[in-house]
């Protein structure tokens, strides 16, 4: 067995990487392109590595710690390399309640949201919520008055 493939089956044992990540961390390591091709291609052949089943993962975990589905997706993108449509096929199969995460989020952060705020609350929460990658329609009819007062 080649040292690249055992290199990246000791990364896999741990916990799943994205094509693009295993790329970077066999570049670190000064493999040859043809050798980090072949170790990847043999790892995907025999679904050692997905990034199908990457991303899904990623989304739940990223998901339970609070972020929503516009974060998640540029992260994805951004950080681990991963091809849109491959995100958006994961996403399809997560089947996430994106409503109740930001209602969850809102209750855990905010725990006194539903009272009347001043706009200056107001903004304070929509920030907050849209930083974590949470669409305004998301979490809007929770917090009160629609975006309005922000513009």
């Amino acid at each position: 067995m080649s040292l690249a493939l055992n290199y990246v089956m000791g990364l896999l044992a741990r916990r799943e990487y994205s094509e693009f990540e295993l790329r970077n961390k066999m570049q670190d390591r000064a493999f040859s392109e043809q050798e980090i091709d072949e170790t990847i291609a043999h790892c995907q052949s025999k679904n050692w590595q997905n990034d199908q089943r990457f991303s899904e993962n990623y989304i739940r975990y990223r998901a339970q710690r609070g972020y929503g589905k516009n974060r998640i997706k540029q992260e994805l993108r951004q950080l681990k390399g991963v091809q849109t449509s491959v995100i958006e096929a994961a996403l399809e199969e997560c089947e996430m309640d994106w409503y109740e995460l930001a209602l969850q989020l809102l209750r855990k952060k905010f725990p006194n949201y539903a009272e009347q705020k001043t706009p200056k609350e107001k903004q304070k929460i929509w920030q907050y919520m849209l930083s974590h990658g949470f669409n305004s329609e998301e979490f809007a009819d929770y917090v009160g008055s629609g975006s309005d007062d922000f513009y």
